[in-house]
């Protein structure tokens, strides 16, 4: 599915800007990832599963922490100017029973792979009962949303039970969708009603209409999903758009080291100009995106087992926060 690996690409592009100074998008990078990894989630044995999810997601998850702890002194001496002002007590971050899904203070965006983790792990069982069963249970995840929201819980547990809603509608809706965009004429007739979707759900908020437990705004996030992922597949195959495909294979890496890029060049250019701004945000986004390249050919040349890849060779693996391996 190589149009996969282009829309994860231009969303780990946008999450990247989404980390610095942006206009208001909306929450819809995170439901793609969730949906993306639901549209290729495998049923395994538990033994099998649970070795395949060491390799591709714990030790990566441990490898970014922990390389994240110097890089978060650094950057805490240079805002403090004391080597007192880093807290020890943030290493254990992961361990802390709270409500909130950004707290891994050492490299927040880490929380997707931890909530990952437990979705999957979570989704072994559940994802074994019937479809209408499977979609019901999405639908209650979206209805508590503010409970859950509420809720502290160990390993953002509380977090993972919120998002599995779109990981289990992307593992229902997955396979048929991927049919229907193989096929030319269809692909066109799923991207115009979907996006039609998107318009009318707009329409309803901007009409100022109640979203009964948003469940409007959720619609909003899967048909702009359904028509984001048919839009990419008219891309398909095409060699212009190696760039995408390239942070497309390697988004987990990227999750992973662009704040060790991306913070130190925000406190740079606010040195510079004193200012935040959108398209400085965006520049800073470019900026960090190119500087992320020989980051990335590094780390899967020389650690690929550290950051989920099992092959030594960047053109034969295919990462990551989407994708089985």
């Amino acid at each position: 599915m190589d149009y996969i690996d282009l829309l994860k690409g231009i969303t780990i592009l946008w999450i990247i800007w989404i980390h610095t100074d942006h206009p208001d998008f909306g929450n819809y990078r995170n439901p793609i990832f969730f949906f993306a990894s639901g549209m290729f989630f495998k049923l395994t044995d538990f033994k099998s599963f649970f070795s395949k999810r060491i390799n591709t997601i714990i030790i990566p998850f441990l490898f970014f922490y922990i390389l994240s702890i110097p890089f978060r002194f650094i950057i805490d001496l240079w805002d403090y100017r004391s080597i007192y002002a880093f807290d020890w007590d943030r290493i254990l971050d992961v361990f802390r029973i709270i409500d909130k899904s950004d707290y891994l203070s050492l490299n927040v965006p880490l929380w997707f792979l931890l909530t990952l983790l437990i979705i999957q792990s979570m989704s072994l069982l559940l994802l074994r009962l019937p479809n209408t069963v499977i979609i019901l249970l999405a639908c209650m995840a979206v209805f508590f949303k503010q409970e859950l929201e509420q809720w502290p819980t160990l390993f953002m547990i509380n977090n993972a039970v919120y998002w599995f809603a779109f990981f289990a509608i992307g593992f229902v809706i997955g396979k048929p969708l991927i049919k229907l965009l193989s096929l030319e004429k269809r692909r066109l007739q799923v991207f115009t009603g979907s996006i039609l979707l998107v318009f009318v759900c707009v329409a309803f908020e901007k009409c100022g209409m109640t979203d009964y437990h948003e469940f409007v705004e959720h619609a909003k996030y899967l048909a702009f999903i359904v028509s984001f992922t048919a839009f990419m597949s008219f891309f398909n195959g095409m060699a212009n758009v190696e760039a995408l495909r390239f942070f497309g294979k390697n988004s987990l890496i990227v999750l992973g080291t662009h704040l060790w890029i991306l913070v130190p060049l925000g406190r740079i250019m606010f040195k510079l100009t004193g200012i935040h701004h959108p398209w400085i945000g965006f520049g800073m986004a470019i900026a960090t995106a190119i500087l992320l390249i020989p980051v990335i050919n590094i780390l899967n040349k020389k650690v690929p087992y550290l950051v989920g890849k099992q092959n030594h060779s960047p053109q034969t693996t295919r990462p990551s926060l989407c994708r089985e391996s």
